[in-house]
């Protein structure tokens, strides 16, 4: 029996990608991350929404409690242009939370404060409402004249 030698073309047979498939692979990933990439930032957007929201009615959570607590009244005071809610006592800075620095967000407020009585009770005539806006996503805090802070519904 004889072998039959074999070919040049055989020991050498290429096995790398043409440049088609690679076109075709890139292709692919660019359709796939141009379906994936908005829905993607639109939760981020709205967890940064959430986490602000969150971050300010805890600031409103600790204003009452410090009213309650120390029996003096004590204010929230938001700063809308960047963001930032500062609860103050007397002469002392209790809290301070820039969200619009550490969330990216921007803040819109009805009122540029609101305090405490020691009762727990919110002083002023009017309800506030903030609206925290990151891209698409809003969200909403209500802060009653009773002292009740509230989550809203999103405003977008």
């Amino acid at each position: 029996m004889r072998l039959r030698p074999r070919r040049r073309c055989d020991r050498t047979r290429r096995r790398a990608t043409t440049l088609a498939e690679v076109v075709v692979i890139v292709a692919l990933i660019a359709l796939v991350c141009g379906l994936v990439l908005p829905p993607v930032k639109r939760g981020f957007d709205r967890i940064q929404t959430r986490a602000a929201a969150r971050e300010t009615m805890t600031a409103f959570f600790t204003a009452r409690a410090a009213a309650i607590a120390l029996g003096r009244r004590t204010a929230v005071m938001l700063d809308a242009g960047r963001a930032r809610v500062v609860v103050i006592s007397g002469a002392d800075t209790l809290l301070r939370r820039d969200v619009g620095a550490a969330r990216g967000v921007r803040m819109t407020a009805s009122r540029d404060s609101m305090s405490f009585f020691p009762d727990g009770l919110g002083v002023g005539g009017a309800n506030l409402s903030m609206i925290f806006v990151r891209g698409a996503a809003a969200d909403t805090v209500f802060a009653s004249r009773e002292g009740r802070v509230k989550l809203g519904a999103k405003a977008r």
